[in-house]
């Protein structure tokens, strides 16, 4: 048990450290990207040192390892998290840092003196770690898609009825809206001033970026492109229709509130009641981790345990 406790304290501190480096690096990253769109000059300056510096001694570790996996095929499932995430990360240099993620928390937990067991499952929670962020930060980009469509649609109606050609509002919506629509319509732009024909320009933004509201905009918008008619008026209609979709959606959330806290409640009240009893008395919590009944017990309570959780995210999932 006092390794169970050691083990959960150490995940506890090193979770909490990559969450407060990685958030201090998404906030300085956003600012600095702002900063440089409206600064032309420093981004110059500052890409001008970057060529004179070269990339950092962690990059170019990253990189080193990353082409022993080169000619390794990855699965289409990595690629595609990978491109919807925004991550400019190769699936070769993803899986290495990976392994580096692995490695580190198996070197740690050898330093702290845990069991060989304990160590290998440390090094496959390690492994597993980079993959559930990036599928993090997949889904939070992503729902940031239904927010921003309704402010895209808004300024192509409005751009387009004060003279702007559909692409140059467009080319408008890539320069004012940040990611992941912003950057997509700006690609959109430079690839239809390539050659690349529009129908298959607007696919690719759709794979690039699955949604359902994004999905039926760029169907009408292909459709509107082939019979004609009054696009700036189509986009309106558009975007009242998506604004009452976003707002039916915020007001399931907030009814679906107290379901989807007493989930977790349900969940991890057992867990903590266990928790307690080993640490207040082990004598007394300790016969159902030696004998076959408490075996029995836990695996039973475990099951009906899970079986509670899914249920209850079925219930309250409401599909709009």
């Amino acid at each position: 048990m006092k390794i169970v406790i050691e083990l959960l304290i150490f995940f506890s501190i090193a979770s909490v450290l990559i969450f407060l480096i990685l958030s201090s690096y998404s906030h300085n990253r956003r600012m600095n990207k702002r900063i440089k769109e409206f600064l032309p000059s420093l981004q110059l300056d500052e890409a001008t040192n970057e060529e004179e510096k070269g990339p950092s001694i962690i990059k170019r570790f990253i990189l080193s390892i990353s082409t022993i996996f080169k000619n390794v095929q990855f699965s289409e499932s990595t690629e595609k998290i990978l491109l919807e995430a925004g991550s400019y990360l190769k699936p070769e240099e993803f899986f290495a840092i990976r392994i580096l993620a692995a490695a580190g928390s198996g070197i740690v937990t050898a330093l702290i003196g845990l069991p060989w067991y304990l160590i290998m499952v440390v090094v496959i929670i390690g492994f597993i770690i980079p993959k559930n962020l990036m599928k993090r930060k997949r889904r939070i980009r992503l729902a940031r898609i239904n927010y921003q469509l309704i402010e895209v649609l808004g300024t192509m109606a409005n751009s387009m009825r004060a003279g702007f050609s559909f692409m140059q509002a467009m080319q408008l919506v890539g320069k004012e809206i940040p990611d992941p629509l912003g950057p997509e319509f700006d690609r959109v732009v430079r690839q239809a001033g390539l050659g690349v024909p529009v129908d298959d320009v607007f696919v690719e933004l759709v794979q690039r970026l699955p949604n359902k509201e994004l999905d039926v905009v760029v169907q009408a918008i292909l459709a509107q492109r082939k019979s004609g008619g009054n696009l700036a008026e189509l986009l309106e209609t558009m975007e009242e229709t998506i604004r009452g979709r976003v707002r039916i959606l915020e007001e399931l959330k907030t009814l679906t509130a107290q379901g989807r806290m007493s989930s977790w409640i349900i969940t991890l009240l057992p867990v903590a009641l266990g928790l307690y009893l080993g640490l207040v008395n082990w004598d007394y919590f300790s016969p159902m981790f030696k004998h076959p009944l408490g075996w029995m017990m836990l695996f039973a309570g475990a099951a009906a345990n899970i079986i509670g959780w899914v249920f209850i995210r079925k219930i309250i999932r409401i599909e709009v």
